[in-house]
């Protein structure tokens, strides 16, 4: 029996204040939707038998996490009851100063703020209908809140992609001097990757696209449980709108799905070296990027 070390819930979907073309939000299906705080506990409940087990809670899906105005209740919920590493992505566009203290009040662990670009313009032209210098003035609001309440690590996440990659550098740089390794934090690159081959335009940015993947198989199957807001369950984090119906965590036990025919089947298939003959799976560039990520402190 498989036992997630990484469960995503992700308590919000369909809605983004942004329209980056490094992301797939043109084709999503799901309406629109969030999760009520009560499901949202009902949801972890089912979770607190293999709560020591479980490494990381992540808060995010197909949406801008911080459009979730209970956000800082469910983290609020999700330390009371012990659960470590609970953190979630955001593009910091909503990350005023009421929002950043009741996220730090209650407990947050991590807090991940994708910041592409060393220039407003760069940056906007990846974040497009973002505000480079909102987005920056939030980062270092939050970063000072923090020195009076809180613990939370800040991790600064650069997706490298052809319209930045000369930048990383300088971008390195200036963002290790405003970060502070003693609390965790980190300045983190992750190259573009074509989310399960859905993104158009993506080999006009891919870095490595003449690289062989140097992963074998994708942890995500293996480790990661990924929640829609409704309480269903997707194969991966490249799984959008659904690839298969693999069972609700309302109506059913999380680890009877996780371990589901669907589940062990492209397990046992990646096990064997077979990853090229799965589908949604056989041109996925996540595995690659995961394997090339560097994370600096």
């Amino acid at each position: 029996m498989i036992i997630p070390s990484h469960v995503q819930i992700e308590t919000i979907n369909g809605v983004c204040s942004a329209r980056c073309p490094i992301c797939t939000i043109a084709t999503w299906t799901r309406r629109p939707h969030v999760m009520p705080k009560d499901e949202f506990g009902r949801i972890l409940e089912r979770f607190v038998p293999y709560r020591d087990r479980i490494e990381f809670l992540t808060l995010h899906g197909c949406a801008e996490p911080l459009l979730d105005r209970e956000l800082p209740e469910k983290v609020a919920i999700a330390k009371r009851m012990g659960f470590r590493g609970t953190g979630f992505a955001t593009n910091c566009t909503h990350l005023g100063e009421a929002k950043a203290r009741a996220l730090l009040e209650a407990g947050l662990d991590t807090l991940i703020c994708s910041v592409d670009g060393l220039t407003k313009k760069t940056h906007e032209a990846i974040r497009v209908g973002t505000d480079f210098d909102e987005v920056v003035a939030n980062v270092m609001g939050f970063l000072r809140l923090r020195q009076e309440v809180g613990h939370t690590r800040v991790i600064v996440r650069f997706i490298r992609q052809e319209a930045n990659r000369a930048e990383w550098p300088e971008f390195h740089k200036l963002w290790s001097a405003r970060l502070d390794p003693a609390r965790g934090d980190e300045v983190t690159v992750f190259d573009i990757h074509n989310w399960g081959s859905k993104l158009e335009n993506y080999r006009a940015a891919d870095l490595n696209r003449d690289r062989e993947n140097p992963a074998a198989v994708c942890q995500d199957v293996f480790q990661r449980m990924f929640i829609y807001s409704n309480g269903n369950v997707a194969l991966c984090c490249a799984d959008d709108n659904g690839f298969f119906d693999l069972g609700n965590v309302i109506e059913g036990d999380p680890i009877e799905i996780f371990n589901g025919p669907i589940f062990t089947r492209y397990r046992e298939m990646m096990k064997q070296g077979r990853m090229a003959e799965l589908h949604y799976c056989n041109a996925c560039t996540i595995p690659r990027s995961r394997a090339l990520k560097r994370t600096e402190r």
